[in-house]
Parts: C-alpha cells; sequence; structure tokens
C-alpha cells in the first residue's frame, strides 16, 4: 500500500506528498530551528578551535 500522506515535521498533522511541513508558518519555524542548529555547531567548532590554539601555545 503506497504512502498518500505525510506528517509535518513540525506540528505532526497531515501535509501533501512530498512536503516536510503542512504550512508556512511551520516551514520558516523549522528554518529557524535548523539555522539555530547549525549556529551552535559552528560555535562548538570555534570553541574546540580556539581551546586547541590557547593548548598549543601554552605547551610550546
Amino acid at each position: 500500500m503506497p504512502d498518500d500522506h505525510r506528517h509535518c515535521k513540525v506540528c505532526g498533522k497531515v501535509c501533501a506528498p512530498g512536503e516536510e511541513t503542512c504550512s508556512k508558518a511551520c516551514r520558516e519555524r523549522r528554518e529557524r530551528s535548523l539555522q539555530s542548529r547549525r549556529n551552535y555547531t559552528y560555535l562548538l567548532y570555534g570553541m574546540i578551535v580556539f581551546l586547541a590554539i590557547v593548548l598549543f601555545l601554552t605547551l610550546h
């Protein structure tokens, strides 16, 4: 039996086939969430690089 509908990745409501979200509001909310997660990841990697540089300069 083919899957003729999907559920919104934000709110869980049924959305059209091929769509990840059910509305523009959910799409914008998902984009903000993904951007926030990306920013956090960049910050985390930046802190790791910064600490590695400080450690290297301290031990050198």
